[in-house]
């Protein structure tokens, strides 16, 4: 497994932790294991995960408006709007100690959504943004037999990560099942939304000095040791 940091010389550690919170982007096609790396590096590290996709899914399950607006384009396994993300990113991103380092998982997504996030960079600047890079056959496979759980959100998978009991959770007991936008006709469509879109984001990070990149595959302890001194600068 190997990190790449791009361009050379400019895997720069953190900020000191009593400067204003700081965000290290967390980036990858869907199923590259963004929501698995950033949970370990929470629990580990401290870090507070942000997730723009459960902020999201958190809308719909509660029946807002912003969910049920959300809901239909989730499930034809397009992205939504970017006024809709930013306005649930201010929000989160406002009520996180200033003094906290926060991983940003699934956003941004595009050149809009990564300047609309340089608003911010005087209270919220931008340290890192990391690539966590998996081929597409691997994604696929990834994402067709991923499971959910519908009360706290844990992830398994049907082939290499399967509960105990089918069906059920392991850590609440609650019911397993595919998100629409996981189901065979929906990834093909997020894979090629995140090519078209999503890649620009990279060489938008890459000239300001703080891209970096890593083999997303393996094992995801090893994923995290490579993931870990990227985001430390080592």
């Amino acid at each position: 497994m190997a990190l790449r940091c791009i361009p050379k010389g400019h895997c720069h550690p953190f900020q000191n932790w009593g400067d204003p919170l700081v965000i290290v982007v967390l980036t990858g096609a869907p199923g590259a294991g963004k929501g698995t790396q950033a949970d370990l590096l929470a629990h580990r590290e401290g870090y507070r995960k942000l997730s723009t996709g459960d902020a999201l899914r958190k809308h719909v399950r509660a029946g807002t408006e912003i969910g049920k607006l959300a809901a239909a384009v989730m499930e034809r396994g397009e992205l939504v709007s970017d006024d809709l993300l930013f306005r649930i990113l201010k929000e989160e991103l406002g009520a996180i100690p200033a003094t906290e380092t926060v991983l940003l998982d699934g956003y941004p997504r595009n050149i809009a959504q990564a300047q609309a996030l340089e608003t911010l960079k005087a209270f919220h600047p931008v340290t890192s943004a990391i690539l966590l890079d998996v081929p597409r056959e691997e994604l696929i496979s990834r994402l067709s037999g991923r499971r959910v759980c519908s009360s706290c959100g844990a992830s398994y998978h049907v082939e290499e990560q399967p509960s105990k009991v089918a069906g059920v959770c392991d850590r609440c007991g609650g019911e397993l099942g595919q998100r629409p936008d996981d189901k065979a006709s929906s990834v093909a469509v997020r894979l090629d939304i995140y090519e078209k879109t999503t890649r620009p984001v990279l060489d938008f990070y890459r000239g300001r000095g703080v891209f970096r990149e890593v083999v997303g595959t393996g094992e995801p302890e090893s994923v995290y040791k490579v993931l870990q001194a990227a985001i430390r600068g080592i």
